[in-house]
Formats: structure tokens, C-alpha cells, sequence
């Protein structure tokens, strides 16, 4: 093995370590970004193991036969740890509720104990399965190692696309494929690995790869609201800023949810929380009709705004039922001691990004107009 490869190996090994510090002192302690950690951790653990399986390889270090097949073990482990905590760290990030509760966590990991204990056992019972009589790998040895980091690839991938192509992920249909593609890139550089032993590709594959995913990740945390998942104001600005068009028409409409106070007093801020939440996921159901191409945002406290590309106000109009009927069907389903309803105002918007405060203003009167109206039927 050559000095190159274990030089290699090293400054990854860095790159990590310089990672997992920075994102130890992340402000976003979500659990998604803790399963990111131990993510970091694992790639530490598996380029310190290779690191010190390449000093044993290329005869600078006498190896008895036992350290070796405990290195084996251990990059088995590591790797189908890794391997599991990505397809948990993609069900996080893709909202999969079963993956939230612990019981279901823990048998999302049993596969890596299960390959891990076959390993141990082969080892001690049958070494020749997987150990040739030169020290090499045999081929048994290479299908255990991979199956079960391939395996979970697979899901998560397939698992990916799938949600990529529904009509209701649309808003993150983007996200959603670049984690299908990530784990088969990285599997597809441990097969090379596996074939060129002594060229460093694994290594600098997962660093390059995991240097963009986490580039992602800050985006999100730069672009995104951490309450709701939807964009947040100065992402709104953007849009407007780049993605309008004065060749385009527009309306905007603005969201507020009503006796927003009374849920804070009455029932806590968390409930408060719980709300907003409820309120965003029904945009965000609504907004799966991609025919208008809606943009939505959490535009601070309960309000929220979306812009829509249409010059037809028939069509505004069943997009405003559309919300309305998915947080009505929320609402049913939470069985909370309150139901949240929302006022909903709408302006014509040209595109011209000067003029684009002005139609807020003006959707922002309708919304008002729209709560005065509700507030005198329900006095009657």
C-alpha cells in the first residue's frame, strides 16, 4: 500500500474532524442534524481504521493474523453504520414519520448487527470462507461487506425517487433526488475502492461528496424556515429578486391565521408552534399543484405568503379553497382542543420587482377585508 494512499486518507481524515467541530457549534441541534454527526463520526472512525489497515498492509507494521481480521470486522462495522445512518438521516430530512419513533429506529439498525455477528462468527469458525492463505479478502468476504450498505443505498434511493414523483413533494422534489443520488455515488466509489486497493477513491469520493451535501444542508439552513420547512423571508426576497419576470403574470397571496392569539394564551406557545406547523403542511399539500408553480413562504409570526404564475384570478380562487379544504382535512385528523383557520388575500402582481411591495400592501388590505368579513358573519 502507498504512502500516497495513507497521506490521503489523513487529510480526509482532517477534513472530517474540522467538520464535526463546525457542526458541533451549529445553532440547529434538530435531531437531523445530530444523525448528521454521528454520520461525521462514523467517516472519522472508517478513515482512522483504513489508515491504520494500510500501515498493516504494506508491511510497515508486523500484523498477526488477529489484528486483521479485527480491522476487517470493525470497517465492516463502520461502513454498514454509515451506511444506515445516511438512509435514517434521508427518511429525517424526507419527513417519514415512523422513523421519529425510537422503537422503529432501532430495527432500521438491526441489519449492521446481524451482518456484523455473521462476520464475527465466519471468522471463528470458518476463517478460510474469508480469509484467503496469502492474507487477501475472499470474494464471500467482499459480498458481506457491501450487502448490507449497498442494501440500505438501495432503499433509501428507490425510497427517494418514489417521493421525488409525487405531486404533493413537489416543493421538494429537487432535495429529494439529490439524496437519490448520493448514496449510489458513494457506494459505486467503495466498488472501485474494492477493485483498486491501492488508489485512494473511497476516501476522497465521501469527502467531496459529504463537502456538498453539507453545503446543501447550510443552504437550507440560510433559505429555509426551521419551524415549517418552508423558504423564509430573505428567500422570498431572492425570488423575487432572480426568479420574477416582468413577461410573467402573478398574484400574491397573503395567509394569516385567525385568533392566532387566543391558541398562545389558551393551550402554550408549543401548541402555538403545532399550529403554524399544521397551517404550513396544508400550503405545502396545496402547493403540490405544480400548474401554477407556487412559491410559499413563512413570512413571519402566522402569517405566510405564496405567488402564484397566473393572470387568472378563477384559478387564485380555487387555490384558496384548495388550502382551506387541506387544513380543514388537518385539522380533523389532529384532533386538537382548537381548529386553526386562515384569511386569505390576494393581489395581482406584474413581475416588476419594485412594484412587488405594493402588491403585498395591497393582498395584505384584502386580508383584512377578509378577517372584517368572517369576524361579522360569525357575530350573527
Amino acid at each position: 500500500m502507498s504512502l500516497f494512499y495513507i497521506e490521503s486518507n489523513m487529510v480526509c481524515l482532517v477534513f472530517f474532524l474540522l467538520l464535526f467541530i463546525r457542526s458541533l457549534k451549529g445553532v440547529d441541534r434538530q435531531d437531523k442534524q445530530r444523525v448528521f454527526d454521528v454520520i461525521i463520526v462514523c467517516h472519522i472512525f472508517y478513515f482512522t481504521s483504513d489508515i491504520i489497515w494500510a500501515f498493516f498492509v504494506s508491511d510497515i507494521i508486523e500484523t498477526p493474523i488477529f489484528l486483521m481480521i479485527l480491522l476487517n470486522i470493525l470497517n465492516h462495522m463502520i461502513l454498514g453504520a454509515l451506511a444506515c445512518f445516511w438512509f435514517i438521516y434521508i427518511e429525517i430530512d424526507q419527513g417519514a414519520r415512523y422513523i421519529n419513533i425510537s422503537n422503529r429506529r432501532y430495527w432500521v439498525i438491526i441489519p449492521v448487527f446481524v451482518s456484523s455477528f455473521i462476520m464475527m462468527g465466519l471468522y471463528i469458525f470458518k476463517t478460510r470462507l474469508l480469509l484467503n492463505e496469502d492474507g487477501s479478502n475472499t470474494g464471500l468476504y467482499n459480498f458481506l461487506f457491501l450487502f448490507v450498505p449497498v442494501s440500505y443505498v438501495i432503499c433509501a434511493s428507490v425510497r427517494s425517487v418514489i417521493r421525488a414523483c409525487r405531486k404533493e413533494h413537489y416543493a421538494d422534489r429537487y432535495l429529494f433526488l439529490v439524496h437519490a443520488a448520493y448514496p449510489p455515488i458513494v457506494a459505486l466509489m467503495g466498488i472501485f475502492q474494492m477493485i483498486f486497493l491501492a488508489v485512494p477513491i473511497f476516501c476522497f469520493g465521501c469527502t467531496i461528496t459529504m463537502f456538498y451535501v453539507y453545503l446543501i444542508s447550510m443552504d437550507s439552513l440560510v433559505s429555509m424556515d426551521p419551524l415549517t420547512g418552508l423558504n423564509n423571508r430573505a428567500q422570498l426576497k431572492r425570488y423575487v429578486a432572480s426568479e420574477a419576470s416582468d413577461n410573467q403574470s402573478y398574484y400574491v397571496l397573503m395567509l394569516d391565521l385567525n385568533n392566532f392569539k387566543y391558541i398562545n394564551d389558551k393551550f402554550g406557545h408549543v401548541e402555538g408552534d403545532t399550529a403554524i406547523k399544521r397551517a404550513a403542511s396544508a400550503l405545502k399539500r396545496a402547493c403540490s399543484d405544480d400548474e401554477l408553480r407556487p412559491f410559499a413562504a413563512r413570512y413571519g409570526g402566522d402569517e405566510f405568503i405564496v405567488i402564484v404564475r397566473t393572470n387568472d384570478e378563477q384559478k387564485v380562487k380555487e387555490f384558496k379553497s384548495k388550502i382551506l379544504w387541506f387544513l380543514d382535512n388537518l385539522n380533523r385528523k389532529a384532533g386538537a382542543p382548537y381548529e386553526i383557520s386562515t384569511s386569505i388575500g390576494y393581489a395581482e402582481y406584474d413581475g416588476n420587482t419594485s412594484h412587488f411591495e405594493d402588491a403585498v400592501s395591497r393582498a395584505d388590505k384584502n386580508l383584512y377585508s377578509e378577517k372584517q368579513r368572517l369576524k361579522a358573519e360569525n357575530a350573527k
